[in-house]
């Protein structure tokens, strides 16, 4: 299978898997003076609205504007997993009823790090490592999103994204997904028995070991 058929097969079945989860999400109820709850239904939501997006600008080709989003994408995450494993109860009421969040969360590698140790892992922290600064550069139109605009003999203006790059970024988007609604299936769907672990598994080929990837 070539690169190109690749991509467009993860496109196909990055669909499916948001078909799943939102109906899984269906199925959860939350009580709404769980604030905790409350905020992780909200962070997962927005988790799964950017990853359709960045999606659907792949596979409208509009790679600038999908890359740009990769930073959103990934920090949402690690607030999602920072506020849920490592706040404490006063914390999540201050964030709950605060109308800005610029001094309630520490830094995203500090946020990383925090969730690594909580997990047993060092999945964030490398990400962060490794990326994140490739990420700003997207997001805050620096000198590789720019240059992204030109072909290879830089006599052409167009878009000049490899078909590897999209692929890695495809499944690393993936994985990243899974673990953050696992976090909310695990946290709100299992614990207050709206699904179960079985049902998850069989149906639905989520496994809960992927909340952390070593």
């Amino acid at each position: 299978m070539s690169l190109k058929d690749e991509i467009k097969k993860y496109l196909i079945d990055d669909i499916e898997l948001v078909k799943k989860i939102e109906k899984l999400m269906i199925k959860v109820d939350i009580i709404s003076d769980n604030k905790r709850d409350m905020l992780l239904a909200g962070f997962s939501r927005n988790v799964l609205s950017h990853f359709i997006s960045i999606n659907y600008l792949m596979e409208k080709k509009l790679y600038n504007s999908a890359f740009a989003l990769e930073r959103i994408f990934f920090e949402n995450i690690i607030k999602l997993k920072y506020m849920y494993y490592i706040m404490d109860d006063p914390k999540i009421v201050t964030i709950y009823d605060a109308n800005s969040w610029d001094k309630h969360f520490p830094s995203i590698g500090d946020m990383a790090t925090k969730i690594d140790e909580k997990l047993e892992t060092n999945f964030y922290s490398n990400v962060k490592q490794n990326a994140y600064k490739i990420m700003n550069d997207y997001t805050h139109t620096g000198a590789n999103q720019i240059a992204r605009n030109f072909g290879e003999s830089d006599a052409s203006i167009e878009s000049n994204f490899s078909d590897e790059l999209i692929l890695d970024t495809l499944k690393g988007n993936k994985t990243l997904l899974k673990t953050a609604m696992i976090v909310f299936l695990e946290g709100i769907g299992l614990k207050n028995a709206f699904i179960t672990t079985n049902f998850l598994s069989y149906n639905y080929e989520i496994n809960l070991e992927e909340r952390a990837i070593s």
